[in-house]
């Protein structure tokens, strides 16, 4: 049977959005990497446990395949940036380059990644980086013991290594390098960790730095977020290290509207559950606005699970589905 071109339809199964960024306004998202797998298993990660702790690139699915999503997403969708991320760590994805090249080539909007920096050490990696506008990186430690107990990385990846990967990148790289601190009740919060962690980004020079707290449920039932006080005080010690018109605090989740496919709404909602939770407020609230099925709701719940974090009920997208 012949289908016409009247007839098909663009399933989008790696582009999504765009989604209201705490950094870069409306991101239409590229999910390169499929759920956790990672070189780090961070003990915060909204995404939960790391299930394949690798440190080696993949190709995980065709690079035309993407390609295809990118292209038809870029002509109908209104974003401020587009940004590769991934259920686990993107720059894992062996054909990332690929992806890079033709959306310079090919749309006009600033591009970025949001990356633990690990893979820095790999100079493939640092070429396919320095094509971007924006790279996040990770720096949520500031010795081998820390990191070992927050982020919880490959056997292969050193604290030394993975910060001299982003010095290495740093020498190369035109754009903007931000780096994200995620600070953790009882565990990074204090002096030391903040004058150690200010010592590692006064190596690499970020362009801007901002502390984060857990606004979501995080892969350990024990993370909290530090208190008020604590938490301004770390940013104040920071400043000693980085320039504190540099430095931001981000302490709420993100508000905004979600860009949703209304002819595959289902599939649509689940592409932004799969990187990000939504609370259950924020998914009827996308249901309503976009005048979709209430009984849509049903089926996303069917998918996901809520978890209760600081007294908010999220939907966490379910990995046993995949």
């Amino acid at each position: 049977m012949t289908i016409s071109l009247t007839q098909w339809r663009l399933v989008f199964h790696y582009v999504f959005g765009p989604v209201p960024s705490r950094r870069l306004g409306r991101s239409m998202g590229v999910n390169v990497v499929p759920l956790k797998y990672c070189n780090f298993n961070c003990i915060y990660c909204q995404l939960g446990r790391t299930r394949y702790l690798i440190n080696d690139l993949r190709m995980f699915s065709p690079p035309e395949d993407i390609i295809r999503e990118m292209e038809a997403a870029v002509k109908s969708r209104d974003y401020d940036y587009l940004t590769f991320i991934g259920d686990g760590e993107p720059t894992l994805y062996a054909g990332l380059g690929e992806l890079v090249k033709w959306a310079k080539e090919n749309q006009d909007k600033p591009l970025a990644i949001l990356t633990n920096g690990a893979k820095l050490t790999d100079e493939r990696v640092r070429d396919w980086l320095s094509n971007l506008d924006v790279v996040k990186v990770s720096t949520d430690a500031g010795n081998e013991r820390a990191f070992r107990l927050i982020n919880r990385p490959h056997r292969e990846v050193t604290f030394e290594r993975f910060i001299e990967g982003i010095e290495k990148f740093r020498e190369v790289f035109h754009g903007q390098i931000w780096s994200e601190v995620m600070l953790v009740r009882g565990v990074n919060d204090n002096e030391d960790e903040a004058r150690r962690i200010g010592e590692a980004l006064r190596r690499y020079k970020p362009d801007r730095v901002y502390v984060m707290i857990p606004t979501r449920p995080p892969a350990e039932s024990w993370v909290k977020p530090p208190e008020s006080n604590a938490l301004i005080t770390f940013a104040k010690n920071l400043s000693r290290y980085v320039n504190s018109d540099k430095v931001f605090i981000i302490d709420y989740v993100e508000s905004g509207e979600f860009h949703i496919d209304k002819s595959d709404p289902l599939n649509s909602l689940l592409n932004i559950l799969r990187v990000q939770p939504m609370t259950v407020e924020q998914v009827m609230n996308v249901i309503e606005r976009n005048k979709l099925d209430p009984l849509i709701l049903d089926s996303v719940r069917s998918l996901t699970k809520e978890v209760t974090f600081n007294g908010i009920k999220y939907l966490v997208y379910s990995s046993e589905h995949d």
